[in-house]
């Protein structure tokens, strides 16, 4: 039980349970992923990247993250209290819907953050989509403060909200 880095048998699995949210995350107006994005290929690449990690529970797969050094240049005009150099980022963060509701998605950004907390990072980055309403109050269930909104593409309407974690007692 926990999480680990994936590997690529992973891959099928990891891309089931994308494909499995991309509907639900469309039916409530969050276009942020879609059947084209993120795909196998861009899988691939953080498998190889070592950036991909999988939870398991009761010897399943179900669920998967990206952590990595990848702060996108936008994140450049977010005010984060822990400068780039000393957090990771976070991105493409799912859970299987059929294992949604049992705290997986808590259990796998408490594991990231011990993980990355021990590798001597101080805290993590992150951003969602505006219309990603349930990722935000995940964010904030889990002790991340709201940082700001930012464009992440060049379509200036649509709008992404960062997110941050400082870790240890530095409020």
């Amino acid at each position: 039980m926990g999480i680990r880095k994936a590997v690529h048998e992973d891959l099928e699995r990891v891309v089931e349970i994308k494909e499995k949210v991309v509907p639900l995350m469309v039916g409530a107006g969050n276009t942020q992923w879609s059947e084209a994005y993120p795909d196998q290929n861009r899988f691939s690449r953080d498998v190889e990247a070592g950036s991909l990690y999988v939870f398991e529970e009761d010897g399943r797969l179900d669920g998967f993250v990206v952590v990595d050094d990848d702060h996108p240049a936008p994140y450049d005009e977010i005010q984060w209290e822990v400068p780039r150099t000393e957090s990771r980022a976070m991105h493409r963060m799912a859970v299987d819907p059929s294992r949604q509701g049992r705290g997986i998605a808590r259990k796998m950004m408490k594991a990231v953050e011990e993980r990355i907390e021990a590798e001597g990072y101080r805290g993590i980055h992150t951003d969602t989509s505006l219309e990603n309403e349930k990722m935000q109050k995940q964010f904030e269930k889990n002790g991340y403060t709201f940082r700001g909104k930012l464009h992440l593409d060049d379509n200036e309407d649509d709008w992404y909200v960062a997110y941050e974690k400082v870790f240890g007692n530095r409020y």
